[in-house]
């Protein structure tokens, strides 16, 4: 069943459907929010697109090392939290094409 959940990233309100519970849905904005600010604190960039990009692009790099790294993705509670981070992104691309 899909639920509903309101966020707040980088000043502004999102409503969120997802399968996922609402609790991980804001931990997920949180942390979203977290790094646009520290993109945001440094660098020079007025637009929020550009501070979502670079941040988009940062955590895709994050992401990346991870799968890369020797312990792998799979390994322990925050592989686990990627996978399914990971899951849940390709579900809502599939939605959209």
């Amino acid at each position: 069943m899909e639920k509903f959940t309101k966020v707040k990233i980088f000043g502004m309100e999102y409503s969120l459907r997802g399968e996922e519970d609402s609790e991980y849905m804001q931990e997920l904005a949180q942390y979203v929010d977290e790094k646009m600010k520290e993109v945001a604190e440094h660098s020079s960039l007025v637009s929020t697109a550009k501070v979502a990009v670079l941040t988009a692009l940062r955590m895709a790099d994050e992401l990346h090392q991870l799968k890369e790294s020797p312990v792998g993705p799979s390994d322990g509670s925050a592989g686990r939290r990627i996978k399914k981070l990971v899951e849940m992104i390709d579900r809502r691309i599939d939605r959209k094409i």
